[in-house]
């Protein structure tokens, strides 16, 4: 079997445990509650501009919190269930294990954002969107979902515990936005510029207005392959002990 067919497998093996139990329901169900609530009280606001731009600001802020939950199952459950072992006995090699887990963590990711599609429909109705700027917003919560979902990865990897794997990516990126917004008082010209850069929901707010920065699509592409390049390197410690 190809190896991009074994990760699809295992993609697809994942995203059924999500979709079959009710946590992949309940993740889906807040996120639409919350962007549900935004786009009522702010897009149909007398005199608001016909854009989801608030819903893509309400959006980044939510994957902070919702990708640490849909990546704290995918290796810490495999732990608590003793079928680890069984995992890296089985003829696959760690980059499939890992692409796979990883595509079915995003394809619940695409899937979760697929409802909100009914809020384009509200705004062609009542309004005239302006499309790419509504394409450059999905675009830009993809990327950052697929960072946030790397980054969870690693954490699952590292710990047995579901609610350890949830806190330390949430953590991590709550510590990095608040340097972002803190540090550079403290610091000089340059080294403000790098740390302000660091936090992706700043990156974010070009996305949510309808502007593509490639150096903004570089920090995700290149982050999310960092941390999906460390996931591996912790998975083959974890096979070779």
């Amino acid at each position: 079997m190809s190896s991009l067919r074994v990760a699809t497998a295992i993609a697809e093996r994942e995203l059924r445990a999500y979709l079959f139990s009710a946590s992949g329901y309940i993740i889906i169900a807040l996120f639409m509650l919350v962007t549900g609530i935004i786009f009522s009280l702010r897009v149909f606001e007398q005199g608001a501009v016909s854009s989801l731009r608030d819903v893509f600001g309400a959006g980044t802020w939510l994957l902070a919190f919702i990708a640490p939950a849909i990546t704290m199952r995918l290796f810490s459950e495999e732990y608590r269930l003793g079928t680890f072992e069984g995992l890296m006995t089985a003829p696959v090699r760690n980059v499939q294990v890992v692409a796979g887990k990883f595509g079915g963590a995003l394809a619940l990711l695409i899937v979760m954002l697929l409802p909100t599609l009914i809020f384009v429909v509200a705004l062609e109705i009542y309004g005239r969107p302006d499309y790419g700027e509504v394409a450059t917003g999905y675009f830009g919560l993809v990327l950052a979902g697929a960072l946030y979902l790397a980054s969870g990865m690693v954490a699952s990897i590292l710990t047995s515990s579901q609610p350890v794997a949830f806190l330390v990516t949430l953590f991590f990126w709550l510590a990095i936005g608040f340097a972002a917004r803190e540090l550079p008082a403290l610091l000089n010209e340059e080294h403000a510029a790098i740390i302000y850069a660091a936090d992706p929901r700043l990156r974010l707010n070009d996305f949510c207005i309808g502007l593509v920065d490639t150096s903004n699509v570089m920090y995700f592409v290149t982050l999310t392959l960092f941390f999906l390049l460390t996931a591996l390197a912790v998975l083959e410690v974890r096979r070779c002990r």
